[in-house]
């Protein structure tokens, strides 16, 4: 392994902002229990040459999805549009696009798995990244079985607090694989220490992928688990990269810079990625080296891992909880797009049991990394 157990363990189980408010919630029990909902970042026209189909998913990767569009409607696999991947443990609602000719056939599409709710069109492909966020209904349940109406409450005023004051943006834990192996890939190939024949020839460009992406985001997730715990999440540093709260685009903070309405954005590394200045671009290069890495290693991969900017605070929105008739817990909200609904139920819960990975794991699945809906 070229990680230590300890820095392994901070990347999958950093620090958290709040100091919990009730020990344990069991997750995703059942599929329904884990409900998303994609927030468009448009709404089809209704017209163009491209379907979009509304599409509710149960039980189903990303890519069995389309394994059944190409399978049952016969479009080519390279002409579905998803916007982002969803969890397969789960009820998940999204536009998927594909060519309009295709739309006359889409009742096909349904069984037991999948449910066409809505057939529209729109005049351009659907592409990774086009959506706002996502919207979690979430059911929370006891491991003592139920849950009271004051434990509820809880649960609700502390998600008004994360509404307020934010979360630490981290990459959720199956971003990283089974006990960070695909984090630990990453790493060897970086620094070509994987086998080519590592994966099937045809799996090779999506594995590489997955697991530089799972590289740049353990980076991002150490440098985010040292400003929390250096108290210095919410207060932006001289010479940092930052972006404003509503915004998309990173610059570095100026020396005498105002810092109203401002986010820290930690690094996801790679040659076109903005570089920080001063004291924290060498807090960067001091955590990089605890992986021995630099920014000349993503070079090789520049195609795969370009670099970019992600904020480190997310602030939930919509949220909301309440007491279910059977004791457990409903948790409503509203995230950006990348942003893990696990990472917001931890700072709620000291331990967050999924049983949705466990069923994931047992089953040998490969983990598919979302947009942030923690499959």
């Amino acid at each position: 392994m070229s990680i230590t157990p300890e820095l392994l363990s901070r990347i999958i189980d950093p620090p958290k902002l709040f100091g919990p408010v009730l020990p344990e919630c069991i997750i995703r029990s059942t599929p329904e229990d884990f409900q998303v909902d994609e927030v468009p970042a448009y709404q089809p026209t209704g017209k163009g040459e491209h379907g979009y189909l509304w599409i509710e998913k149960r039980g189903l990767t990303s890519p069995e999805l389309i394994h059944r569009i190409v399978r049952n409607l016969g479009v080519p696999a390279k002409e579905i549009g998803l916007a982002g991947q969803k969890d397969r443990h789960a009820v998940t609602r999204q536009f998927v696009s594909i060519p309009r000719r295709f739309t006359e056939y889409a009742a096909k599409l349904n069984d037991d798995n999948i449910k066409v709710l809505l057939v529209t069109a729109h005049p351009n492909k659907l592409k990774t990244g086009h959506l706002r966020g996502n919207k979690f209904c979430l059911i929370l349940r006891s491991p003592s079985g139920a849950f009271t109406a004051a434990e509820a409450d809880a649960v609700h005023e502390r998600l008004q607090v994360l509404a307020t004051d934010g979360i630490p943006n981290y990459f959720g834990t199956q971003r990283f694989g089974h006990h960070g192996n695909t984090m630990v890939d990453g790493l060897r190939l970086l620094k070509g220490t994987l086998p080519n024949d590592h994966w099937p020839e045809n799996k090779t460009r999506t594995m590489r992928r997955l697991v530089l992406s799972a590289v740049q985001s353990g980076i991002f997730n150490l440098v985010l688990a040292q400003r929390v715990a250096d108290g210095t999440l919410r207060t932006p540093l001289p010479g940092e990269v930052v972006i404003r709260r509503n915004g998309t685009k990173p610059y570095v903070l100026p020396v005498d810079g105002p810092t109203d309405d401002i986010i820290p954005a930690g690094p996801m590394p790679g040659p076109e990625m903005l570089v920080a200045t001063g004291a924290v671009a060498d807090m960067e290069r001091e955590i990089m080296s605890l992986l021995r890495l630099s920014p000349k290693d993503f070079q090789k991969y520049s195609r795969l891992t370009s670099g970019i900017r992600r904020k480190m605070i997310e602030f939930p929105t919509e949220a909301d909880a309440r007491l279910t008739d059977n004791a457990a817990i409903q948790a409503t909200f509203s995230v950006t797009s990348g942003t893990y609904a696990t990472v917001v139920l931890r700072e709620i819960f000291s331990s967050v049991k999924d049983s949705g990975s466990l069923v994931e794991q047992t089953g040998a699945t490969v983990p598919v990394d979302d947009d942030g809906d923690d499959d």
